[in-house]
């Protein structure tokens, strides 16, 4: 039994036999033995690796081949993913610009058709003879005051006539007329209300004349001129109205903000708008500039400035910001950014900020 067990060993860790002939070998023997179990497990897990690895680089290369990825400030897309995405790109140039902006606004009285209408004398208001929306023509009464101070000067001026038999008027009485024809718009008196001279009794305008005034931003109203045309839409109406650009003048002062007052005059004679009314419109210019212009529909907005995706090679694309000038709507000039030459992302923009995550 003695010699069984010297004959036969077990190694626990390997949980092979080793006999009598293993166990006399040399110890030099038995550690060459150990490296190269260690080598094969080394050689195991390399090979393991590369196959790893070479998985992981296959995904990724297949990834690459149907998807977005970013490599620093530059977005790489597929040929499949531009195809899914839309993606066209188109060259810039540089050539006459003829924007027709679109503005929103509102109607207002026509400064120079508008009559505020005061009181020539101290006293008492005896007859209201016209009201609100009632239409007057040049000349016309719109009240009558009784005035004591200026009773006791006519009656001077009657005691001086009488010896030439002119006949006796009603003294001190100062009738308020329009000095235009229009509508009042504005009554701010009663009879046998007390009124001083130079109150505002009322206000007179010419309704066929209205305003559309807007604020254009200075990049937009450098093309604008006096007279161009301009067509006005009221919400949920189809019928365009008619104008012209009668005034272009700069704003001033913080409460008015910046920006160029344009206003477009407006014929209502068909009773059309009302003042106060908020429209839109669209102003047709009738000057042009030269500059690079891009689809309206290429500009993204990232971090709330505007931008566009310009070409960096074959289906590369890299996002530059842009300075927006006057547009057309489908149109819009660039004001800083870009140059003549240079290809941009014009459709399918959308998509590569979204899944870019910009």
């Amino acid at each position: 039994m003695r010699a069984g067990f010297d004959d036969v060993h077990s190694d626990s860790l390997a949980g092979a036999e080793l006999g009598t002939a293993a166990l006399s070998a040399p110890p030099s023997s038995r550690l060459g033995s150990s490296r190269l179990v260690r080598a094969g497990w080394v050689l195991s897990a390399i090979v393991a690796g590369v196959a790893i690895f070479a998985r992981v680089a296959a995904r990724s290369e297949s990834a690459r081949e149907s998807e977005l990825y970013v490599e620093g400030q530059t977005l790489h897309y597929s040929d499949a993913f531009a195809a899914r995405s839309g993606i066209r790109t188109t060259e810039l140039t540089e050539s006459a610009f003829s924007p027709d902006p679109t503005v929103r606004g509102k109607v207002a009285l026509d400064p120079g058709a508008v009559a505020i209408v005061e009181a020539s004398a101290l006293g008492t208001v005896r007859r209201v003879a016209k009201y609100e929306g009632d239409q007057v023509k040049p000349g016309e009464a719109l009240a009558e005051v009784a005035s004591p101070v200026l009773a006791r000067l006519e009656a001077a001026s009657f005691a001086r006539a009488r010896s030439v038999g002119s006949a006796t008027p009603e003294l001190g009485l100062s009738v308020v007329r329009s000095p235009i024809e229009g509508t009042v718009i504005e009554r701010r008196v009663v009879t046998g209300q007390s009124v001083k001279s130079a109150r505002a009794l009322f206000v007179v305008a010419n309704l066929d004349r209205l305003v559309f005034e807007v604020r254009v931003a200075e990049s937009e109203a450098h093309v604008l001129a006096i007279g161009d045309r301009a067509e006005l839409s009221r919400e949920n109406s189809g019928a365009a109205i008619e104008g012209k650009v009668s005034e272009i003048g700069l704003l001033t002062g913080p409460e008015l903000g910046s920006g160029v007052l344009v206003r477009v005059a407006v014929d209502n004679a068909a009773r059309q708008l009302r003042p106060g009314a908020s429209v839109s419109a669209i102003i047709h210019t009738s000057g042009s500039v030269r500059a690079v212009v891009i689809p309206t529909r290429a500009v993204v907005w990232i971090a709330g400035q505007p931008a566009v995706f310009v070409e960096h090679g074959h289906n590369a694309v890299g996002a530059t910001p842009i300075g927006l000038g006057a547009s057309s709507g489908e149109l819009t000039e660039v004001s800083f950014g870009l140059a003549s030459g240079q290809r941009i992302v014009s459709d399918g923009v959308q998509s590569l900020a979204t899944e870019s995550a910009l």
